[in-house]
């Protein structure tokens, strides 16, 4: 068995060639893993500053006297209300009245 692998009749340099071939995709897979990574977290800080200098804007804008909607104060007013939804008459005929199921908009 021993020999077998050493006079298995391929030529060393093909061995060695599927070696690094191997070694080639496992790096090619860190590599695209490491790149979602990074684009991730480039879209996440990309995002982080759009919101810092809509801040930034927001309060330069107070600043000067100009009338802006406040995003964290007036937000609220363009939520759509959660909505309750009555519990089926199966599960509500057993016990104590309940409360609606509430489900977000």
């Amino acid at each position: 068995m021993f020999f077998s692998g050493i006079f298995s009749g391929e030529p060393r340099y093909i061995r060695r060639a599927r070696a690094f071939l191997q070694e080639a995709r496992m790096a090619m897979l860190e590599h695209s893993m490491a790149a979602e990574h990074y684009h991730a977290s480039a879209a996440m800080y990309a995002e982080r500053a759009r919101r810092l200098e809509e801040e930034i804007a927001h309060w330069e804008a107070r600043k000067k006297g100009a009338v802006l909607m406040d995003p964290l104060q007036d937000a609220g007013k363009y939520i759509a209300p959660n909505r309750i939804e009555s519990v089926p008459a199966a599960a509500a005929a057993g016990a104590a009245p309940t409360v609606g199921i509430v489900r977000a908009a």
